[in-house]
């Protein structure tokens, strides 16, 4: 990182950053910390100008690093827009929001919470950037070499790889505030507002992915796939069948879902009701429940 500068946001104008492409990295003031969560991650060191700092994540600005480092993840007061300030946050442990009435798949936190998140931002978090016309190959590069904990995607490495986990399931808490919220609304009836797929904590801190699929014999095959790709971002799979006003709900864990990113049932007409079959590798291992 010889060709990195730093940045202060306490003590340097924003207008430091210049306004074209480039890399950065977020890097811990001396004596801060990131909020304690249950896994404690391992953070790498870099030194710049002499002095070592812990990397916690990083990042590229295809235009412009002034927008993208400053007003979007330092002050931008939505993490809707800065994965983050979303996911610091989440490790505070900060309610998530939409972003806008109904638009439940992209989340902020509350007003009051973003102000908060900035200001502790502002006073433990300081960067380092470069300008760089092509900054995605030095950020797969960055990523590989420094392993910043924060970095979710494109990072392979089994090191911080539970404290990777962990932080996905946090970020995926629900939009609605508690778990008894969630409860008791998975009495009410499923409508089409409600997102497909969805994570919620339930008791005991485990986290349930939840995947509702509307069953319809109009097709030509009577199989259904249930996609939900990392399974170990979640503790316990649901799904959800629905047909003609009647709900079928399955549960299995996801200890029994390695190696796998989806499963498929298959449904049977009978009447005005329907039976649900699982394919043979999981159906020793999905039970149906109630709710």
């Amino acid at each position: 990182m010889a060709n990195f500068k730093l940045f202060d946001p306490m003590t340097m104008d924003s207008n430091t950053l210049p306004n074209v492409a480039g890399n950065y990295v977020f890097l811990l003031r001396k004596g801060s910390q990131l909020p304690k969560v249950d896994i404690e991650p391992k953070i790498p060191e870099v030194t710049l100008d002499g002095n070592t700092y812990q990397a916690i994540y990083t990042g590229i600005a295809s235009e412009n690093l002034r927008q993208r480092v400053y007003r979007t993840h330092f002050v931008g007061n939505n993490a809707s827009r800065s994965t983050l300030r979303k996911s610091i946050g989440s490790l505070i442990g900060y309610d998530l929001i939409p972003r806008k009435e109904g638009d439940f798949k992209h989340k902020k936190f509350k007003p009051a919470d973003e102000e908060k998140l900035t200001e502790w931002m502002m006073s433990n978090l300081l960067l380092a950037f470069v300008e760089n016309a092509d900054p995605e190959p030095l950020e797969e590069k960055l990523i590989a070499e420094l392993n910043p904990p924060l970095n979710l995607d494109k990072n392979t490495n089994m090191v911080n790889k539970e404290f990777r986990a962990l932080l996905s399931k946090l970020r995926c808490r629900p939009v609605i505030g508690s778990a008894e919220h969630f409860t008791s609304s998975m009495k009410t009836t499923i409508k089409k507002t409600i997102p497909t797929q969805s994570c919620y904590p339930i008791n005991g801190g485990k986290m349930v992915k939840i995947i509702r699929r509307n069953v319809n014999f109009n097709r030509e095959t009577n199989n259904f796939r249930c996609k939900f790709n990392n399974s170990s971002t979640f503790d316990i799979l649901r799904v959800e069948c629905s047909y003609n006003g009647e709900t079928k709900v399955y549960e299995i864990e996801s200890k029994n879902l390695t190696g796998r990113e989806s499963i498929t049932f298959y449904a049977y007409q009978n009447s005005e009701s329907f039976t649900i079959a699982w394919q043979k590798a999981v159906a020793d291992y999905i039970k149906e429940i109630k709710l």
